[in-house]
């Protein structure tokens, strides 16, 4: 495992035995708290070369609607341009945070639809690296 240097609201932690990154929010955060952490969490990808990112956000809260959209439309798919594959988001929230973003449509067109990058919601942490497991093993699939 190895730890990067962040600020107090997120650990940024990269798991070679699973070859994935784990982003842990410590506590709620700002607007410009929250693009700065998913900044950090993507110089780790590209560090890395790692698009398998378990972002635990039990302990935020949900994100401001422009806040929200600019990481669903704007980050997220740069983010697969910059690490050149696509990035699978392993959301690992609590059962009130997943809640209110059920209400927000864009993440559930998101979750259906092809994009540059897939986004999937948990409310229990082993679930969510299954997934991003399972991610990993399609894409070692020959095309």
């Amino acid at each position: 495992m190895q730890q990067f240097s962040t600020p107090d609201y997120i650990t940024i932690t990269y798991r070679a035995d699973l070859r994935m990154i784990v982003a842990r929010w410590l506590r709620p955060t700002s607007s410009p708290e929250t693009r700065e952490g998913y900044h950090f969490i993507l110089k780790a990808g590209v560090h890395f070369s790692c698009p398998y990112w378990l972002l635990d956000g039990r302990r935020r809260l949900p994100a401001d609607t422009e806040t929200t959209n600019w990481a669903l439309f704007e980050f997220f798919p740069q983010a697969s341009a910059q690490l050149g594959q696509r990035v699978c988001l392993s959301q690992l929230l609590s059962p009130s945070y997943q809640q209110a973003t059920d209400t927000i449509p864009a993440i559930q067109q998101l979750e259906e639809a092809p994009q540059t990058y897939q986004m999937r919601r948990f409310n229990d942490e082993a679930q969510a690296v299954d997934w991003l497991r399972v991610c990993q093993q399609y894409a070692l699939q020959p095309s």
